[in-house]
């Protein structure tokens, strides 16, 4: 029952960011390294968030049918959306699975729905969070729709001053 709630909060959440995302433009505020700090005015208020691409790609699928793959870390638009760490895979996960997330050998589970996938709680994003401040890389290994196993690899060098540049802007 938590598990579904949990579920039910982040997925409202992501969707109203993602919808918010296209009705209003985005501003990139910084660039640490591999890391994007950017900020939005939606109408449900400010959203802000880092993001990163994959350095690295791996596995046996056609490169040319994958979509956009990130990591985000998100506040807002609300004061108790804060830290939802998130992943867009670019393409559509296999139903009921799980995401592995490994940033140096401490490995952590996302839930999946369709080409998203969210940790299991805020007590969960705060670990991942702390991981990836003291971490040098992170890996997210899915399972497509299709049974293709995907791993991606982020650099998280510049990940830490995103992440107070983020706290700052939206605080």
């Amino acid at each position: 029952m938590i598990k579904k709630t949990i579920f039910l909060f982040k997925f409202i959440v992501i969707c109203l960011f993602y919808t918010n995302l296209m009705a209003s433009e985005k501003v990139q505020i910084e660039q640490f390294s591999d890391w994007s700090v950017l900020r939005q005015e939606t109408d449900a208020g400010r959203l802000c968030y880092i993001t990163s691409e994959p350095i690295e790609k791996k596995g046996d699928y056609d490169k040319e049918n994958r979509g956009e793959t990130r990591v985000f870390v998100t506040h807002g638009p609300g004061k108790a959306e804060r830290d939802v760490v998130s992943i867009v895979a670019g393409y559509m996960f296999k139903k009921q699975s799980e995401v592995e997330l490994n940033v140096d050998g401490i490995q952590q589970s996302f839930f999946t729905l369709e080409d998203r996938a969210w940790s299991f709680g805020q007590d969960e994003d705060k670990k991942i969070i702390r991981n990836m401040k003291r971490g040098n890389k992170l890996t997210v290994k899915g399972i497509s729709s299709r049974g293709n196993t995907t791993i991606d690899i982020y650099s998280l060098s510049g990940f830490t001053k995103a992440k107070q540049m983020l706290d700052k802007i939206c605080s």
